[in-house]
């Protein structure tokens, strides 16, 4: 294995695509059944449902994710600073300021609305700067993961992953939520991005048997149930199941029927931002409507049809706002202005004549 991956060519990966399209799927479906069912719907047959998808999807939702990003980000490592940075660090460093002051205003706004205890949104954004405590965690993560990696890219590889796997392993002893999240997804990232040969193997000929081998594996690992500090996270399980999945996407992300999980891939930006602040709202909407509330409460099938609705809708509506944005004038709202970063022009000036 190479210490420093060598120069990626700008081509788009269509398992990539595919794995965060999966991944962010997953988080949704994950949000709406804290966020929102579990007020509604509890005892519906559907919540069943929900609740095994997020417990047998928990070791591999975040993992996968910052996978793929490490992967993606391994082409920069090799550019310079300013080319690599522009991207990786100060356009998610825009991002996330920028999402964190919308998100600190909707809440105050929400609670203000429902009679809830408002707090001071200036200390709420000013805190969340330094120490994250919205679901925007991930894009302070991304920065700092990537930071963390340029840094060291200096240093054989075989040490960084060493270090990463040490944090991941023991960040559920020492870290509180969201750090025990970040810390536990380091090593994924590192791997994603300083092995490239790790990743040519999950995704080489041999691709299905290595699916077939790591998917068992997996199962039997969530069959024997949590144990210790980890839960349904540890290490090891969610090794194996990034390695299961982006072998079966490697192999099946050139069949047309996975052009939808592509699509919601290529937008995880506006999906992660918006989706919580959907099913917020759906919270105000059944409070103030008691009769559908009640509705479904009382209908098994309806709850299912709804909750499949929402899902598919929340990630309609998350690209629609990022088409919609892009085409009114209002690209700035998930990507940082091309011209705040724009290199200097150099002008030639015209030949002195004798």
């Amino acid at each position: 294995m190479t210490s420093l991956p060598p120069a990626v060519a700008s081509e788009r990966f269509e398992w990539a695509d595919a794995a965060r399209g999966l991944s962010v799927t997953l988080i949704v479906v994950m949000h709406l059944w804290a966020i929102h069912l579990t007020f509604w719907v509890a005892d519906a047959a559907i919540m069943r449902v929900i609740a095994d998808v997020v417990e047998w999807t928990t070791p591999l939702r975040i993992p996968l994710f910052f996978f793929v990003s490490g992967f993606l980000a391994s082409r920069s490592l090799r550019k310079p600073w300013r080319d690599a940075w522009r991207g990786r660090v100060f356009g998610v460093v825009y991002l996330y300021v920028l999402w964190v002051g919308f998100s600190v205003a909707f809440l105050w706004i929400e609670n203000y609305a429902n009679g809830q205890p408002t707090g001071n949104p200036v200390v709420a954004f000013a805190t969340n700067l330094i120490a994250p405590g919205t679901h925007l965690w991930y894009l302070w993560a991304l920065i700092v993961m990537f930071l963390a990696v340029w840094a060291t890219k200096a240093v054989p590889g075989w040490i960084v992953l060493a270090a990463a796997a040490a944090i991941s392993v023991f960040a559920p002893f020492f870290l509180d939520h969201p750090y025990t999240q970040v810390g536990s997804a380091v090593v994924f990232y590192v791997v994603g991005a300083r092995f490239p040969a790790i990743t040519a193997w999950m995704t080489s000929p041999r691709r299905m048997w290595i699916f077939a081998g790591a998917a068992a594996v997996y199962t039997v690992s969530m069959l024997l149930g949590p144990t210790g500090p980890y839960g349904f996270s540890d290490p090891f399980t969610s090794a194996v199941g990034v390695v299961a999945m982006v072998a079966i996407l490697a192999a099946v992300s050139n069949q047309r029927w996975t052009g939808a999980l592509k699509v919601v891939g290529r937008n995880t930006l506006p999906i992660f931002i918006l989706n919580p602040f959907v099913f917020i709202l759906l919270n105000d909407l059944l409070v103030r409507n008691a009769d559908l509330a009640a509705w479904l409460a009382a209908s098994p099938r309806g709850a299912a049809v709804y909750t499949a609705a929402i899902i598919v809708a929340t990630l309609a509506i998350s690209i629609g706002i990022k088409v919609g944005a892009d085409r009114i004038g209002m690209r700035w709202l998930f990507a940082m202005p091309q011209r705040w970063f724009r290199r200097p022009v150099a002008v030639a000036l015209p030949a002195t004549t004798r």
